[in-house]
């Protein structure tokens, strides 16, 4: 039954060999009890750790902490690290083989050509073309994007980088005032981004490509306050496939990416390094899925 309903099967009965205390690491931020991108990954990542038989420690690290993370996380005494948000803190200990990695550690996201790390992640090309290729295969030509901050994350340049070089492909302009950079993350930030370029510009894209579904949930909310049809005027595409895009009005179209699945793979990993059944670094590939919903 389980199986029918895509969901992974919980096996109740915890190993012999307890793996000991994992550290979740993530940086000292609302965001990650704000947003369900992480609420996703955090649920695969219990669901796991119940199966293992292993004790999780929240640990959130300050911006003051950056430059001296070996020394911080030693003295939380960690057999493991699980990072959500490696690019903002720990680039160093996971990229350099030689950067003070003294436990195991599985990061998530923001993959890099050739690091030392061991990762899941979806490809962020990858679904940006599958995004951008479903809209412009809908018939959209002028296509905005309302885009996160990027400076720490490579999905975010990845995405940005794909929308850009697709519309030079295609003989179609960025129009800069199709194109707003959020402060975060969050809803209110796509929301508010959206109501600038509503007000701002001379005209409107015809679809709008968002970093994430909280950003489009945000962008969503603004079009339906000042009585802009979505999708008749303004298409709306998110990425992550989150739970919410389900229930706005319209449905959110999205790219999705099997996050709790994804946050269980890290312990999974986790489990085989420590019980040394495999050897660092491991780097697993998720596959995304388009789902097309009401808003574009």
């Amino acid at each position: 039954m389980n199986e029918e309903l895509g969901m992974e099967s919980v096996r109740l009965t915890p190993p012999s060999l307890k793996l000991g205390t994992l550290g979740i690491l993530a940086a000292f931020t609302p965001e990650i009890f704000k947003s369900e991108y992480f609420r996703l990954i955090l649920s695969g990542i219990v669901a796991q750790a119940v199966c293992e038989s292993c004790e999780l420690r929240f640990v959130l690290i300050r911006d003051e902490d950056k430059g001296n993370l070996s020394s911080v996380l030693s003295r939380h005494g960690l057999d493991a690290h699980l990072f959500l948000t490696w690019r903002i803190h720990a680039s160093e200990l996971v990229e350099n083989p030689n950067g003070g990695k003294r436990v195991p550690s599985v990061v998530i996201n923001d993959f890099v050509q050739g690091m030392n790390a061991s990762i899941v992640y979806t490809d962020a090309a990858a679904t940006a073309q599958l995004a951008m290729r479903y809209l412009i295969n809908r018939g959209y030509r002028r296509i905005g994007m309302i885009q996160a901050p990027s400076e720490d994350s490579v999905d975010a340049r990845e995405r940005e980088r794909i929308f850009r070089e697709t519309m030079k492909e295609e003989g179609m302009e960025v129009e800069p005032e199709h194109f707003r950079r959020c402060d975060y993350f969050f809803e209110e930030d796509g929301y508010v981004k959206t109501m600038e370029m509503i007000h701002a510009a001379r005209t409107l894209p015809r679809a709008l490509l968002c970093f994430n579904d909280d950003l489009a949930i945000g962008a969503i909310r603004a079009l339906r306050e000042e009585k802009i049809l979505v999708p008749q005027e303004v298409a709306v595409i998110g990425f992550d496939g989150t739970e919410r895009g389900k229930f706005v009005n319209p449905s959110l179209t999205t790219i999705s990416q099997p996050l709790e699945q994804m946050g269980r793979e890290m312990v999974r990993m986790i489990s085989s390094l420590l019980r040394r059944e495999q050897k660092a670094p491991l780097q697993k590939r998720f596959e995304s899925q388009l789902v097309i919903r009401q808003s574009a």
